[in-house]
């Protein structure tokens, strides 16, 4: 298991580095090598600065008489190799920090977009929440990697490898061996303590995620919460949460301590049979007091080494726990939106489905069988009741699902030929529910084709009939409309949606019960902005409310993800079948909604209203 533990950490991380590797443009790669070289200066000369300690020694003990050179010199190499490690150190920071700064930005830049192109079989089961503490574990794990590999992992390496050359020269194999033991028990410590603090650390950074991931949802969803009184509800859910968090972050702390504890239990010892055995060699004139002083500064300077390394173990147990669901996000294969010939898009825009069928489930199937045809610049109505399978037929026709069975064309070519770019720039969805962007109304609009200008996002309002309403407020096309465009109506959203729509000129509309969430009289309205924008292209018409599509040139009734019967408007009510049977439904409720409307509106039961 332990082996296992090892090979995957391994793998983790060198996935981590060729990611980075390949993200990294010749400006990072300059600077990183450059921070590289810089790395290696610095820990040489940290290594070989007892070395002129030595030698000062020595000339003071009058063990180097015969030597020729100044003092004053020794002294000023020793400070020299101090003053360049630490300079040098510096100029190694200046370096990083402009290659990290390139790496962190083009990295958000491609997980940002890859987690925007995944497909939607992974936004339906993904938590807003998880899917942004995520992101931003990793790339504060990112962060963690690469700077301890920088400053930590690679520094000491050069450091150990420049105090084991010195110490190989000096002609008393047992230092060596001493310090090299000392080396491979740190090895041992650390190597154990890796792999329990992996543990801890994941099962930290997933309790974060989780945390996150119900705080945001609590958020999201703050009106649903007052309605219901429920606010204690949520806050003993996120406080659960956090008390998890803690709970691991704090097994990951003590486990730390414990191995910091073996460590300076193993320095000391080390250091004590290191220390006895110099001097005993000094007594007896076998080395000499500089190499006394050597020895004990190389003893007490494994300490930092041995520090840094029980920090980078921590950081990058920190570190690649907060790696492992981003490195997750970037195995989900995401679309490709360009794959096609987008040659094949051409034609009239006449749709056609061909035996289609899907299921989300083994057990359960959507849509069995489904055909139609919609001719160019025709209108068909889909009704059917609530999971009839009509929400999945927008899913098929713009590929956020595939079909297990039959074909999808758009003038008599599949859509699975279409660049998925191309065919989505050819169809406009207005939905059932508008999801606004937190921005200008202007922005909101624009949104359905990019580079759009000021007068197409104008032209655009008017044919959805929002220009005079938005004029009449105070910043006009800059109004903002709010967090999922709360601050307006669901008519004036609903509108929005219509121009946003529009903008995008396509030659296929798709009205996914647009008007469902509305009253009877905006329902009309609304009604009549959708039969002016459409009026030329081709449309599908979906709805349960069955007053939105009697206009349509033809209608099919699902149930079941079965079409069970198709015609116009009126050769259904003759058929006098479901389809009948909830017209009837419908139209008696519709009559009594009419009715009290009037009454409201001070029609001919304007007086009760008025009462």
């Amino acid at each position: 298991m332990a082996r296992i533990d090892a090979e995957s950490r391994l793998g983790s991380l060198r996935e981590v580095l060729a990611l980075i590797w390949s993200e990294a443009d010749r400006f990072v790669r300059i600077r990183l090598a450059a921070a590289l070289l810089l790395t290696i200066i610095t820990s040489a000369l940290t290594g070989l600065g007892p070395v002129a300690l030595k030698l000062v020694v020595d000339r003071f003990a009058n063990d180097l008489k015969t030597s020729t050179v100044p003092v004053v010199l020794l002294i000023g190499l020793y400070v020299l190799s101090q003053w360049l490690a630490r300079s040098v150190g510096e100029i190694r920071a200046s370096f990083y920090a402009e290659a990290e700064q390139r790496m962190v930005r083009t990295l958000s830049e491609r997980l940002f977009a890859h987690v925007m192109r995944l497909p939607l079989r992974f936004h339906l089961d993904r938590q807003t929440g998880a899917v942004t503490q995520t992101l931003t574990n990793g790339m504060q794990g990112y962060q963690l990697v690469l700077h301890t590999l920088m400053f930590s992992t690679l520094p000491i390496a050069t450091e150990l490898a420049t105090i084991v050359f010195v110490l190989s020269r000096l002609g008393q194999p047992v230092f060596l061996l001493l310090f090299s033991g000392a080396i491979v028990c740190y090895s041992v410590v650390f190597a154990f303590a890796a792999r329990r603090t992996q543990k801890a650390a994941k099962s930290g950074s997933a309790a974060q995620v989780e945390a996150n991931a119900a705080m945001t949802d609590s958020i999201l969803n703050y009106e649903t919460v007052k309605y219901f009184v429920a606010e204690t509800v949520v806050q003993q859910s996120v406080r659960g949460a956090l008390m998890r968090t803690e709970k691991e972050w704090v097994r990951f702390s003590r486990q730390f301590a414990v191995n910091g504890l073996y460590v300076a239990t193993l320095y000391a010892a080390f250091l004590g049979m290191t220390m006895l055995y110099a001097a005993r060699e000094t007594e007896a004139g076998r080395i000499s007091v500089g190499t006394f002083v050597l020895i004990n500064a190389y003893m007490l300077q494994i300490v930092r080494p041995v520090e840094m390394l029980g920090y980078a173990v921590q950081t990058l147990s920190h570190g690649m726990a907060n790696l492992d669901k981003m490195l997750a996000l970037f195995r989900e294969r995401s679309e490709e939106l360009a794959k096609g010939n987008a040659a094949l898009l051409t034609g009239p825009g006449t749709l056609g489905f061909s035996e289609v069928g899907v299921s989300y489930r083994p057990d359960r199937s959507v849509l069995e069988k489904v055909s139609f045809q919609v001719p160019a610049g025709r209108t068909l109505g889909i009704v059917g009741h609530s999971g009839s399978g009509k929400s999945t037929i927008v899913r098929l026709l713009t590929r956020l699902i595939e079909p297990d069975s039959g074909r999808i064309l758009l003038d008599g070519v599949p859509i699975s030929a279409i660049p998925l770019d191309r065919l989505r720039e050819a169809i406009a969805v207005v939905p059932q529910d508008t999801i606004l962007f937190n921005d200008t109304i202007s922005y909101n609009i624009a949104f359905g084709k990019a580079g759009s200008t000021r007068h197409e996002v104008e032209e655009a309002a008017r044919l959805a009939h929002l220009h005079d309403f938005i004029m009449t407020l105070p910043e006009g096309y800059d109004t903002r409309v709010g967090e999922r465009g709360i601050k307006l109506s669901g008519g004036e959203k609903q509108r929005v949606s219509i121009a946003r729509a529009v903008i995008k000129r396509p030659r296929i509309y798709v009205f996914d019960e647009a008007t469902s969430s509305l009253d009877t009289r905006t329902e009309r309205e609304i009604m009549q902005s959708l039969r002016e924008v459409s009026f030329h292209s081709t449309t599908l018409v979906i709805a349960h409310r069955l007053s939105t599509v009697v206009y349509a040139d033809h209608i099919v009734v699902l149930d079941a993800g079965v079409i069970v019967e198709q015609g116009t408007h009126e050769a259904l009510l003759e058929l006098n079948g479901r389809y009948a049977a909830l017209w009837h439904a419908q139209h008696q409720g519709m009559t009594v909604v009419g009715l009290r409307e009037a009454a409201c509106d001070g029609g001919p039961t304007g007086d009760v209203g008025g009462a």
